[in-house]
């Protein structure tokens, strides 16, 4: 019995070690283009990680025209790089008739999607980034042609 106890105190005494970070490659991300583009998908994630107090993701997002409707992601905060062309984006206001969406397929969760009323405009353009909080209406309004981007998601696992 003494030295089951003697190795259970031995391996908690020894310093954990933190989640190993997360690489994406410039190849792998163009790669998830090129199958963007031949699939016809929108959104593609890329990678994704536990990380202390949630979950870290990346995806590519690629589109060739406006949003129809605008969407807010019910706990997920989303931060744009956008690579490639420009456009409006609106943010704030609210939505008229919301109705659920799941959208933990592309790790942004439970969301909201709705008819676009009021937000503010805003034009966007390579290099810009923007970070969308959980809870806020968005939407691109409109495209100069396609678009690029690359958007950073956050759920936290704790939802107050």
């Amino acid at each position: 019995m003494l030295p089951l106890f003697t190795l259970l105190l031995s391996l908690s005494a020894e310093p954990q070690n933190p989640v190993p970070a997360t690489f994406i490659t410039k190849e792998e991300h163009e790669e998830v283009l090129k199958q963007q583009i031949a699939r016809n998908v929108v959104d593609q994630p890329i990678k994704a990680s536990n990380v202390i107090g949630g979950k870290a993701s990346v995806a590519r997002l690629r589109r060739v025209k406006p949003e129809t409707s605008a969407l807010i992601h019910d706990y997920v905060t989303e931060t744009y790089y956008i690579m490639s062309g420009s456009g409006m984006f609106v943010t704030g206001g609210s939505l008229g008739g919301a109705k659920p969406t799941d959208l933990n397929n592309v790790n942004a969760g439970m969301s909201q999607t709705g008819t676009r009323i009021g937000g503010e405009s805003r034009r966007v353009k390579p290099g810009d980034i923007i970070i969308v909080p959980a809870g806020t209406p968005h939407s691109f309004s409109e495209l100069d042609g396609p678009i690029e981007y690359l958007v950073y998601r956050f759920e936290p696992t704790s939802r107050k």
